[in-house]
């Protein structure tokens, strides 16, 4: 098998895989009664970005530079983002929209738009801002009548900035609008929820502000009730803006934030608490690099198989025909398979061309065909009705027409853009109309005929493959001996 590899350009890809860390911690430490199988699941444990522009930004760039001094921002390093993060730069009040292509060093950031005026100017902010729902899930230590479950998520102490929709540094955003809360549906008659409810950094604890959710019920309560999303529903709290990175952050190492989970009796009293954590880290940028390229194989054909309508009397190679002895009075058939992969997105093209006709020991042939009475030639065949050329295919169904010639076969339907075959063995068509097998000559170098077509594709391609079948038989005139030629198949592929 011949294979030939052709590399015409690099196509970069790049592959951003989201690392699902240890977004759910159980913590034992309480400050009451402990809930038990307390968790809180992130459906997106990635850090938000706060950042801003460095110097050096220019409007009508799409190379975007940020401040990358540690602890001016909460965001300092390109790291934290992968291609198609939204990316918004500008003043707080009116931040333009971008998004990434890539980050090809720590400082810089190329979008896939240039930056509009008023948003190159050092000190801008630039923000990503990375959400995720909360899915909290625990089991009740005590029976509790008309309680409700309080979730508490920290939060920036000031609270206008801490439910502004922009990323806060080591703390949850509750955004400019309140995300939902939604309760468990009724657990038997113990619980009956109402309406969850929020509330942007109300509560402190310990010098510490939080978001407060709450999911009030009526009914009596009970102990070891499963609110874990499979015997009961969880609390789900849709949409809080993940953290920016704190002051300490490291990269690769996730910033772990406390969540707190209460039960408080009907008085607001807290009876039962129990404190989480959850990482949030950056994503893991995946790169790899894929050539243009483009593969072709010639494969053997054994002796038997049915190609082009005929059953293969010889066995080939991947660099050999060998058709033998070859008798005066019937066809001698044979085939190869041509297969081509390519990424190329405008597809290719596979031509043919022979050095010449089939020459005894590789003797020239002059014109084409050669004259049928030239002793030392097995010519090209001119087909029944002798209007066979290498630009024009007839029937060769009879075995009085002596000579040689080529058909093709797309026999499992591998090529379904394009051009395709140039024609096929069955064409029914023309010149081939009724033809049980309709045949070209090859393209001759010695005629100064130029290579021809014979399959191809207007888009990427993953082994399309087809039949390339040699049909010949000598005239009682040609000469005892060996005869041959070479054909060269060439790949191409339009990037």
């Amino acid at each position: 098998m011949k294979t030939f590899l052709i590399n015409k350009k690099t196509i970069a890809v790049i592959l951003a895989v989201l690392l699902s860390v240890g977004a759910a911690v159980v913590a034992d430490k309480s400050q009451a009664d402990s809930l038990t199988s307390v968790s809180v699941t992130l459906s997106n444990p990635r850090l938000s970005f706060r950042g801003a522009l460095g110097a050096g930004n220019s409007t009508g760039s799409s190379i975007v530079i940020i401040d990358t001094d540690a602890g001016d921002y909460p965001s300092t390093s390109s790291a934290q983002l992968v291609q198609g993060d939204v990316l918004r730069i500008g003043e707080t009040s009116s931040l333009g929209s971008y998004t990434v292509a890539s980050t090809s060093s720590l400082s810089t950031i190329s979008v896939t738009s240039a930056l509009a005026a008023g948003d190159a100017d050092a000190a801008d902010d630039v923000i990503s801002s990375q959400s995720a729902t909360q899915t909290v899930r625990f089991t009740t230590a005590n029976a509790i009548a008309n309680g409700r479950f309080r979730v508490l998520v920290p939060a920036l102490t000031d609270d206008g900035a801490s439910a502004d929709g922009i990323p806060d540094g080591g703390y949850f955003d509750m955004t400019d609008s309140a995300p939902t809360v939604t309760c468990p549906s009724n657990a038997t008659a113990t619980y009956d929820f109402v309406t969850g409810t929020a509330t942007a950094s109300t509560q402190t604890i310990a010098g510490v502000d939080y978001h407060v959710f709450e999911c009030a019920y009526s009914g009596t309560g009970a102990v070891g009730t499963a609110f874990d999303a499979s015997s009961n529903d969880a609390i789900v709290i849709g949409a809080l803006i993940n953290p920016a990175p704190e002051g300490s952050h490291t990269t690769g190492v996730a910033d772990s934030h406390n969540i707190i989970v209460q039960h408080l009796n009907s008085d607001f009293a807290v009876q039962d608490s129990t404190a989480v954590g959850v990482g949030i880290i950056e994503a893991v940028k995946v790169t790899a690099s894929v050539p243009a390229q483009i593969t072709f194989n010639i494969l053997a054909v054994a002796k038997g198989v049915s190609a082009c309508g005929t059953s293969t009397d010889v066995e080939t190679t991947a660099a050999s025909v060998p058709f033998g002895d070859i008798p005066l009075d019937v066809f001698t058939d044979a085939a190869q398979t041509l297969t081509v992969s390519t990424n190329a997105t405008n597809g290719y093209s596979v031509t043919a061309i022979a050095n010449d006709q089939m020459g005894r020991s590789g003797g020239a042939c002059a014109g084409d065909p050669t004259a049928a009475s030239n002793p030392d030639c097995v010519p090209d065949s001119k087909g029944d009705a002798t209007t066979m050329s290498h630009t024009a295919f007839d029937k060769w169904d009879a075995n009085a027409t002596k000579g040689f010639a080529y058909s093709l076969y797309d026999s499992n339907g591998s090529i379904s853009n394009g051009s395709a075959e140039a024609f096929n063995y069955d064409e029914g068509s023309g010149a081939c109309s009724g033809a049980s097998f309709c045949a070209k000559q090859f393209a001759d170098t010695e005629d100064g005929e130029a290579a021809q077509a014979i399959f191809g594709s207007n888009t990427v391609a993953d082994n399309e493959n087809l039949f390339v079948c040699y049909r010949m038989i000598p005239s009682s005139l040609t000469a005892a001996g060996n005869y041959e030629n070479h054909i060269t198949y060439t790949a191409t592929a339009t990037f």
